[in-house]
């Protein structure tokens, strides 16, 4: 095979290197993300476990994900005071709304919000309210309505913007509820279902929150060395379709730019990576087909991450342990990866 050459600074360079140059090139111009940490709220809340087990089955404690967003804004540089991270038992109705509150009352104007919740979401009986379960919430204590945490943000928050984002089921009703109404705050909302639909027991959603907040290549879709907010959203809308299927939901208003850069991304170093696929693991003894991303790619060898599995399962596959999947309307089709 030919390689094609172009003459560049009186240098003679061959294509896949004039590539990689380009590449570099839009990483090196990337803008800087467009928030900062000594300006940023963090409320997060996230219950694993309840009260009332009869009524809310409990989740696995290894690898929180919540934690790990934590730990992300801490190293960053959020200031302590500016931080809350409420978790199982420490999340009672009562002292959620309570911090809540008092965390919205202390910011100033200019300032960004960011609220994660995870966990279970039930809607009322008659089916017009969402709650968030606390972990006291029962059929004696409701639990903790997306309704009143948009109507306190309304309320309490000085600051001009707030991005909120939740991994639940029915947490499409903080969209739902944005949309409502007109709003004095710049609203942004990304959740892992809609309204009205169940959620995964994975940890798919919020692992996409963290990939695009750390800037991981695979979340860089169109590979500019960036990562904005309706690029989360779009990543996020196919990991949730693809791997979990079902719908999730983004909005934005006022000056909430969906162009808001998160974060600036890796080099990616494989066209193939961020693509969604089917891989048979290595092994010899694995006859099912798994779904799975392309997250590195080097050597003829591409590093796969299994949706709903942990980072440690991650793995080294080659090409013909993978076949891409195509979505028409009516089924699912199936084509060979080339390298």
């Amino acid at each position: 095979m030919l390689t094609a050459i172009f003459r560049l600074s009186r240098r003679w360079v061959s294509l896949p290197l004039f590539a990689s140059m380009l590449l570099a090139s839009s990483n090196l111009f990337a803008q800087e993300r467009d928030w900062q940490p000594q300006r940023t709220w963090v409320f997060i809340v996230g219950t694993l476990r309840w009260k009332h087990t009869d009524m809310f089955a409990s989740f696995p404690q290894e690898n929180r994900r919540d934690a790990q967003l934590v730990d992300f804004f801490r190293k960053q540089g959020v200031p302590a005071q500016q931080l809350m991270y409420l978790k199982d038992e420490q999340a009672t109705t009562r002292r959620v709304k309570a911090a809540f509150t008092s965390l919205l009352s202390k910011t100033s104007d200019g300032d960004l919000l960011f609220f994660y919740f995870t966990g279970h979401g039930y809607k009322s009986d008659d089916g017009h309210k969402t709650f968030f379960a606390a972990y006291d919430a029962g059929d004696d204590i409701p639990g903790w309505s997306t309704e009143s945490i948009i109507r306190d943000i309304d309320r309490y928050f000085k600051g001009s913007r707030a991005l909120l984002t939740a991994d639940s089921c029915y947490s499409g009703s903080l969209v739902a509820q944005i949309r409502k109404t007109y709003h004095r705050v710049s609203y942004a909302a990304l959740t892992s279902s809609s309204a009205n639909q169940l959620s995964t027991e994975n940890w798919t959603f919020t692992e996409m929150l963290l990939a695009g907040f750390t800037g991981r290549a695979f979340a860089d879709i169109d590979g500019d060395g960036q990562i904005t907010l309706s690029e989360l959203a779009e990543a996020v809308r196919e990991d949730m379709a693809f791997a979990e299927d079902q719908r999730s939901s983004f909005t934005f208003t006022g000056r909430f730019s969906p162009g808001t850069v998160l974060a600036r991304a890796e080099l990616k170093p494989s066209p193939q990576v961020s693509r969604r696929v089917e891989v048979r693991p290595g092994g010899g003894w694995y006859h099912e087909w798994y779904k799975a991303r392309i997250i590195d790619g080097r050597g003829g060898k591409f590093k796969v991450h299994y949706y709903g599995w942990q980072d440690s399962d991650d793995e080294w596959v080659r090409p013909n342990q993978i076949r891409n999947l195509i979505a028409p309307r009516d089924r699912w089709l199936t084509t060979t990866l080339s390298n």
